[in-house]
């Protein structure tokens, strides 16, 4: 059978499958048998038109059509089903042309015969449910228990059936994780959560927590839109802060709803840190595998792609506007804002386009620089909250250091205590607390 007439079996059963349900709506007193009917009618319904449609698009070459039109063979699933409703419709029918004007029919089913009915319904609707999730990537074996099952749809399709759609969505989840990948790659070649990760590990554990109790970071925390600006001497340890800051959202803040980015930047790379640049490698954190947020971002690569161009600023900008949408809140974390490239005005442009992004979601930025003018002259409206080295943050990292010390300091509490004491008071703000 080729497509044109599983396309014509299919078109046959809606039109049917109206009538029968048009019949169903007026039958008066009627037990929840009917309305059970109806409505497994009208799902598969739209089951029906979905596969109608894929077979008019694709090419009846390849192996999904041959497997999927064995649905309409003679006494197939189609065709069972449309004799189902073909039973129906004659029985109500025939029970409305027997009755007078005005009259309304009445359920004259038995409960065996409904059964019947919604048995095929339920087999039919699992392999045209199949068949959809199949679409294109049906491997050979998928191909063949699926052809089996419609022969025998029956006893088959309740042990086979789950074995395919289980086999079906793995590959589907294997192929959306490589398209993810994919795009997110051509986005940007960043690879700032490496650099989290290595932060954070060479961290002592306990430090920053002055940064994380502050009222400052507390009011950016939970006010929508805010910014959060942290200037700090070289060697204050921003970026430390900033790593801080970052694993505590990643741990206590990130979700499906509520997004997480950052960047590091670094004057040894400044030449590839502009606002583009910068702009997408957000992005390249922010985007989900999901069809509406990936399918701009998917256009965008392969128009750049075949042109063997990059996207602009704008083009960017505009692939972020949904995926942000996306999110209820979006926190953004920018380190070292002073240390990428300003020869274009990088530092303005880029705060410029992401409080333009604000319309879009509730973006919270938090920013670490030194202190240039520049920079600090962009936060004058922003919570603000400095950067510096603290005692006991100091005091905890020495402590960890001990056993770097010579044996005398070891041994000796008293000594150890003098050593913390003595590097707490002279570090006056500037240290960069790492445990290499």
């Amino acid at each position: 059978m080729d497509s044109l007439s599983a396309t014509a079996s299919i078109i046959a059963i809606l039109q049917l499958s109206s009538t029968v349900v048009g019949y169903l709506n007026e039958i008066k007193d009627a037990p929840k048998d009917r309305a059970k009917c109806a409505i497994e009618v009208a799902n598969l319904n739209s089951l029906l038109t979905a596969l109608r449609f894929r077979l008019e698009e694709g090419s009846s070459s390849t192996p999904w059509h041959t497997t999927v039109r064995a649905l309409a063979s003679k006494n197939g699933p189609l065709d069972q089903f449309k004799q189902a409703l073909e039973q129906m419709q004659n029985r109500m029918a025939r029970e409305g042309k027997i009755r007078k004007t005005g009259d309304v029919l009445i359920w004259k089913f038995k409960k065996e015969e409904i059964a019947g009915i919604l048995g095929r319904i339920e087999r039919l609707k699992i392999l045209v449910q199949v068949a959809l999730q199949m679409d294109h990537i049906l491997p050979l074996i998928y191909q063949s228990k699926l052809s089996q099952a419609i022969k025998d749809n029956s006893g088959f399709i309740q042990t086979q059936v789950p074995t395919i759609s289980s086999g079906l969505s793995t590959i589907r989840q294997n192929q959306d994780h490589a398209r993810l990948s994919k795009i997110k790659e051509w986005v940007s070649t960043t690879n700032f959560p490496a650099q989290q990760s290595d932060f954070i590990g060479h961290i002592q554990e306990g430090t920053g927590q002055w940064f994380l109790n502050a009222r400052e970071f507390a009011g950016w925390l939970h006010q929508p839109n805010q910014t959060l600006f942290c200037p700090g001497i070289p060697g204050a340890g921003k970026t430390m802060i900033a790593a801080i800051a970052i694993d505590h959202l990643l741990k206590t803040v990130q979700s499906n709803s509520i997004g997480v980015a950052y960047v590091y930047c670094n004057y040894k790379a400044r030449e590839e840190q502009d606002a583009t640049s910068l702009l997408a490698a957000i992005l390249k954190q922010l985007i989900q595998p999901l069809p509406g947020i990936l399918e701009p971002v998917e256009r965008l690569r392969r128009q750049h792609t075949n042109k063997g161009t990059k996207p602009s600023l704008k083009e960017i900008s505009g692939v972020l506007q949904p995926v942000l949408a996306s999110y209820s809140t979006v926190h953004v974390v920018i380190d070292a804002l002073d240390e990428c490239r300003n020869d274009d005005h990088t530092h303005h442009l880029f705060l410029a386009k992401m409080r333009e992004l604000r319309a879009w979601t509730d973006l919270r930025l938090m920013v670490t620089s030194r202190f240039i003018p520049e920079i600090v002259g962009e936060f004058r409206e922003a919570l603000s909250l400095e950067v510096q080295a603290s005692n006991e943050d100091v005091k905890r990292f020495v402590a960890g250091q001990i056993y770097r010390l010579p044996k005398c300091i070891q041994r000796d509490t008293a000594l150890q205590d003098m050593v913390l004491d003595k590097i707490g008071d002279s570090v006056e703000g500037m240290y960069v607390f790492k445990a290499y």
